[in-house]
């Protein structure tokens, strides 16, 4: 069958699955709760999905696979280790987390502090966050597609716009419906891959041992060759030396650790333990999917060691699936790609409507607003959101897992000490919160143009995320001393 035929195929059955999903979460999304937790009512599997669908994005499957074909397994010590030991600390405060019972992460200080000012500058930040974030998947969405039908970039990224604002005015319940959707595509997908991958190269083993004898460029754009034994190493050059490696966890790791998309899906769980559980469900999960996405990047290296074509490190992946190693399955791999796309980004679509519609308007509002005003301004956002983010993938950043690294950052930097603080340490204050909000971003101010200038070895969360934490200590500290001393 004609290859374009056989996408587009694919294409109209993709489509119309995520058109009865979205139409059908419709009206189940009447209020606030059900909107943005279903009621907190969903079973553990469906938590578990949306969970780890949230947490694959173009990110993982296209940049990451892409930096294991170029560096080998030093592009693991840069972002998944991280990833995980961020986890390890979610599973911290998932207990206090859930019984703060909030619907967002800002109203936490609204809730502990009485502060509707602190709930405000945190929705705006969280808003401002999601908007740079969702460009990863847009772009995510733009290769693939632009590589499905061979159409322009800055014309396929409309068709996820489309895609990701559908799926988000369902609410969560439409976002968790498209999520196990889209996370059995993504299983099944690169599990057939891994089988084409390893039949290809003779066995399993032979990944890893062929992977050890690889030398020369993986393609053109590459600024340093590969040396026998490289692709095996924990670290590598470039980003993934060690110092900026290490330095990476303050990025990816404690970012993670405390990003509200996965705050969210602790609190909409049916109660602590189901939360608990669905984290550490989750993580084993994941693990099965890194090692199948790391053995298929080595594993094309070792099939294909130079690709003859100048590409970008997020290109590689769908490159060769549509070259090399395309067969009948191809379209059926590529779509798994938009589904994790779809997946991560519905999820901060919605993330930034709660942000703007609960935790800016809803706080500062002089009265309380109707549910149903509060879902429509939510709506709103989704499309507002989507918007801006879409106008910013029209000029992507170079490489998805620098970048998204660099993002969650803010949130080492201004989200950490404040919500650890917040939900482990009955010291801290509403002084020492914003003491730490306005450190950081002091602290972004002055240490990521130094980062990008290239001035700075290391990752810019690490002195930013240390800074932070100092000011919510002392200026809760000093707080408590001032209220002591009247």
């Amino acid at each position: 069958m004609n290859k374009t035929l056989l996408y587009l195929i694919y294409f109209a059955v993709y489509s119309a699955i995520l058109l009865v999903i979205g139409k059908s979460s419709l009206r189940d999304s009447d209020s606030v709760s059900k909107f943005f937790m279903c009621d907190r009512r969903l079973p553990l599997w469906r938590c578990v999905c949306t969970f780890v669908g949230t947490w694959v994005s173009a990110a993982s499957i296209l940049s990451l696979t892409g930096s294991v074909y170029e560096s080998g397994l030093s592009a693991l010590t840069f972002s998944v280790v991280p990833w995980f030991l961020g986890a390890l600390l979610i599973v911290l405060i998932s207990g206090r987390l859930y019984a703060a019972g909030v619907t967002t992460v800002p109203e936490l200080f609204r809730v502990r502090y009485g502060s509707r000012g602190l709930q405000a500058a945190y929705g705006a930040l969280l808003a401002a966050v999601y908007v740079l974030y969702l460009v990863i998947q847009i772009k995510g969405f733009g290769i693939v597609a632009s590589t499905l039908f061979g159409i322009p970039y800055s014309v396929a990224i409309l068709l996820v716009y489309l895609f990701i604002l559908y799926t988000s005015f369902g609410g969560y319940q439409s976002v968790t419906r498209s999520d196990v959707f889209n996370l059995i595509l993504m299983i099944v997908g690169l599990g057939v891959l891994l089988v084409i991958v390893v039949a290809r190269v003779g066995s399993f083993g032979g990944i890893y041992s062929g992977a050890a004898e690889v030398t020369g460029y993986a393609h053109a754009g590459m600024e340093y060759a590969t040396e026998a034994g490289d692709l095996l190493r924990p670290f590598g050059q470039g980003d993934f030396a060690p110092l900026m490696s290490i330095s990476m966890f303050f990025g990816w790791g404690l970012g993670l650790a405390v990003n509200p998309q996965y705050a969210v899906r602790i609190l909409a769980s049916r109660d602590s333990r189901s939360a608990r559980r669905m984290i550490w469900i989750s993580l084993g999960l994941l693990a099965g999917i890194y090692f199948t996405l790391s053995s298929i990047g080595l594993g094309m290296r070792v099939l294909i060691p130079t690709v003859n074509a100048s590409l970008s490190t997020d290109e590689i992946f769908t490159y060769i699936l549509n070259n090399d190693l395309y067969s009948g399955w191809s379209g059926f791999l590529l779509f798994a790609i938009i589904g994790a796309c779809v997946s991560t980004a519905n999820s901060q679509l919605l993330l930034i409507a709660s942000s703007c519609s609960c935790d800016i308007v809803g706080a500062l509002w002089p009265k309380p607003l109707k549910e149903s005003t509060l879902v429509n301004l939510s709506r709103g956002a989704v499309m507002a959101g989507g918007t801006l983010s879409l106008l910013l993938a029209l000029s992507p950043p170079a490489s998805l897992l620098t970048y998204g690294g660099d993002v969650w950052g803010v949130f080492s930097v201004t989200l950490l000490a404040p919500v650890f603080g917040t939900l482990l340490w009955k010291g801290t204050t509403r002084t020492g919160v914003y003491a730490a909000l306005g450190s950081g971003l002091a602290a972004l101010a002055v240490f990521y143009p130094l980062y990008y200038r290239g001035a700075l070895p290391l990752h810019p969360a690490l002195p930013g995320t240390l800074i932070s934490a100092a000011a919510l200590w002392l200026g809760s500290v000093l707080s408590r001393k001032k209220e002591a001393a009247a």
